[in-house]
């Protein structure tokens, strides 16, 4: 059954990287990648995105731009690398973003094309880079039917079950839920970025 036309769920509080008493359920997920898309943008209403997510009613989907704790860790995985001269137009790539998703929304499945999957690996690597052999993984599963490329579909561990009138405000009330377990995971990561930076003579701020 396709992810997009499930409800996602709330209580995500948990980090994949320390043991879990028990082993929960994966449940679909779906998250619209505005935050990537419409952060290349100045003019974001003429993005087909605006005008495409508009129009949806489904229930229970996820906003990346409402979980900015996403485009942060991002971020910071794209300023582990060696600094490219010239600086490029992007600091963080595809990879650096799925890999953010990967970890902060619990991802253990994803849904990705065959022409897709060295960015899923590229991702799953720069995770084990910082984490070690213990870092969150996610395993591609073949898309059940073609997706617009700013929906990311997935599956993971969460519980009790959302329940909305679908839209955009529903979307966006559903990723304030979800925001405490996306700063409960990030704030575990920043140790090892700040340790990372005093190794290559740079000063964490």
């Amino acid at each position: 059954m396709s992810p997009t036309g499930n409800r996602p769920f709330e209580n995500h509080i948990g980090i994949l990287t320390a043991p879990e008493p028990r082993r929960a359920e994966l449940k679909p997920i779906a998250l619209v990648c505005d935050g990537e898309c419409l952060g290349r943008r100045l003019d974001l209403s003429s993005h087909p995105l605006a005008c495409w997510l508009s129009r949806q009613r489904r229930s229970g989907w996820l906003l990346e731009s409402m979980l900015p704790e996403i485009r942060l860790l991002a971020m910071l995985l794209a300023a582990r690398r060696p600094r490219a001269r010239p600086t490029p137009p992007r600091l963080s790539d595809e990879a650096d973003w799925l890999a953010a998703r990967i970890y902060l929304l619990r991802l253990e499945k994803v849904e990705m094309a065959e022409t897709e999957n060295d960015v899923l690996a590229r991702a799953n690597d720069r995770l084990r880079e910082l984490c070690g052999a213990g870092a969150p993984q996610a395993a591609a599963c073949a898309a059940v039917s073609p997706q617009p490329v700013w929906l990311l579909a997935g599956w993971a561990p969460l519980q009790q079950a959302v329940r909305d009138v679908g839209g955009t405000a529903a979307m966006a009330a559903n990723s304030r839920r979800l925001r405490p377990q996306c700063r409960q995971r990030l704030d575990a990561l920043l140790p090892l970025f700040r340790a990372g930076a005093g190794r290559s003579g740079l000063q964490p701020r």
